[in-house]
Order: structure tokens, then C-alpha cells, then sequence
């Protein structure tokens, strides 16, 4: 049984207009133009008390990075998290809390890049914008000690990452987090037809239409933007979370498929009943509870990989 706050979020989030912007392709441009129009949210201020928030604009895009007050602890990851919101929307205040209440579970510090959005830049400039990204951190702070995380889009794009590194030869991150992934630019999952009546935020004409003006031309089934239909091979430990009431749990489950037929599968795997999209970042006790296990996750493997 889910809890009562679970629930009434599942009434609240229709009041948000989410469902609605994927669900009106005809008003999606006009809804993206009044978006850019508003101020990107940064991390509350209660976060200042417990960490050193500073933002770097000398790259194309603003970075901004937690470090806790103290100091990171001892073999405690450094996350790299790449937002969601179907690249084309902006970070959402909802991210942050999330974001820094793992680093806070951790004693963690992250690195968040506000990176560039669609239609306006593609993936083939923003991919290779965070592969730069990467490739500094990881020669800075080595790349083991990186955890690569991000939800819905912000999850393609963590997983799309790792494949890039993989395919150079270069050292992939210490672990990867993905949160209610979109791993399929073409919104073609089996059984999302099924699922769409039950989800409160996505609908997969939207996805579809998000994929294409991120896609800039490219084929949707690409892996840079479908990551699914990628190298699935030799990843290091993923921890995957989705929700039975999201459509892109048919993402996760086919990667979970696939990973297992290669052999690999996810180190954590959580499908948590009559759960939404993005879940996992919701002030809920089911939210908090993935942000529990997530720590975890990062702890046994970053733990045991520097002793």
C-alpha cells in the first residue's frame, strides 16, 4: 500500500500542467517560449547552512557545484547529475532538494551542470558539452570516484555518457544512478499505451516530440538520444528506479532485460508499485526511502572500491 502522501501527490500532480504539456503538441512550443521566459531555479537557502554553492559561467552553460561545509568525507562519491525534463525544460526545484539531500545522506559533493536545452541546442553539441565536463572531473578527481546519476531525460543523457566513454576506451565513472530513465527517444515501449491512463505527467506523443527537437535530425533510435539500443555491456554497477503508474517503466525494464541477458544485471533494480514518474525526487516517504537506498548503493561500491 502506498502512503497517504504518495497518494495525494498522485491527485496534485495534474494541478502542475505537466500531463498537459505532453499532451498538446500543438501548444508545446508556445508553452517552451513562455518557460524560457522564467528564472532558474537555484538550491534553497536552507542548503547554505550545510554547503558551499557556487556557480561557474565561464563554460557555455552554468555549473553548479555542492561541496559540504566540512569538506566531502573520506571515499564519499563526487555525483555528476544531469536533470531531467525531457531536454527541453529547465532544472526544477524539486531536482535540487533531491540532489542535495543525497549529497547530504553522503557527505557527498555534485557537480549539476544547467546544460543547454532544445530546441535551441541538440544533442550533438550538448552530449559532447558533458563529455568535456566528465573528462575535467575525471582527471581532476579521478574517474572512480564519479557517480553518474540523472533522472528521466537527465538519465538517457547519464546513460548515453557512459556509452561514449566506453566506446573512446576512456575510465567510466564508479557507478551510475538512473531515476525513472528515458532510454527510448522514439517513445515505442511496449505496454506505455496501457500504462499512459494511470500516469499524471507523460504521455508518449510528448516524449516522441521532445525527442525530436533534441534529436536535431539525428534518427530517434539513435543511441546518443536512445541509449537502449546502445552498448549495454561491461557498465559499471547501475542502480535503476521506476514506478509501475509511469510509462517509462517499460524503459526500465527492458534495460533490465537486456542487462541480464548480457549477464549484468543491475546491482539495484526498484519498480515500486502505483508510483509516478520522478518519484524518487517527490517529498513522499517513498521518495525519501529511494534516496536511503540510492545512498546505500553509492556507499557499497565507492566504499569497497577504495579499500
Amino acid at each position: 500500500m502506498i502512503s497517504l502522501r504518495a497518494r495525494l501527490a498522485e491527485l496534485a500532480l495534474p494541478l502542475l500542467g505537466i500531463k498537459r504539456f505532453f499532451s498538446q503538441l500543438d501548444r508545446m512550443d508556445e508553452r517552451l517560449a513562455k518557460m524560457r521566459q522564467a528564472k532558474s531555479p537555484r538550491p534553497a537557502a536552507k542548503w547554505q547552512k550545510r554547503f558551499r554553492i557556487e556557480e561557474d559561467t565561464s563554460r557555455s552553460y552554468p555549473l553548479v557545484t555542492l561541496t559540504p561545509l566540512g569538506g566531502a568525507k573520506p571515499h564519499a562519491p563526487h555525483l555528476l547529475y544531469f536533470h531531467g525534463g525531457g531536454y527541453v525544460m529547465d532544472i526544477a526545484a524539486l531536482h535540487w532538494e533531491a540532489i542535495a539531500s543525497l549529497c547530504d545522506r553522503l557527505g557527498a559533493s555534485a557537480s549539476v551542470p544547467i546544460y543547454p536545452l532544445a530546441p535551441e541546442v541538440t544533442v550533438t553539441t550538448t552530449l559532447p558539452a558533458m563529455r568535456a565536463l566528465y573528462d575535467e572531473l575525471a582527471g581532476e578527481l579521478g574517474a572512480e570516484n564519479i557517480a553518474v546519476g540523472g533522472d528521466s531525460a537527465g538519465g538517457g543523457m547519464a546513460l548515453a555518457l557512459v556509452q561514449d566513454l566506453k566506446r573512446d576506451g576512456r575510465p567510466l565513472p564508479g557507478s551510475l544512478v538512473l531515476f525513472s530513465p528515458w532510454l527510448d527517444a522514439t517513445a515505442s515501449g511496449e505496454g506505455m499505451d496501457a500504462i499512459e491512463p494511470r500516469d499524471k505527467m507523460l504521455a508518449p506523443s510528448g516524449l516522441e516530440a521532445c525527442g525530436v527537437r533534441y534529436a536535431g535530425g539525428l534518427p530517434l533510435d539513435d543511441p546518443r538520444l536512445s541509449p537502449l539500443f546502445g552498448d549495454l555491456s561491461g557498465l559499471p554497477p547501475v542502480a535503476v528506479f521506476a514506478g509501475t503508474s509511469d510509462i517509462l517503466v517499460s524503459d526500465a525494464r527492458r534495460l533490465r532485460e537486456k542487462l541480464g541477458s548480457l549477464g549484468e544485471p543491475p546491482a539495484v533494480y526498484r519498480e515500486a508499485e502505483r508510483m509516478q514518474h520522478v518519484w524518487m525526487l517527490l517529498p513522499i516517504p517513498e521518495g525519501r526511502a529511494a534516496l536511503d537506498e540510492t545512498a546505500a548503493f553509492l556507499r557499497h561500491v565507492h566504499v569497497k572500491d577504495a579499500l
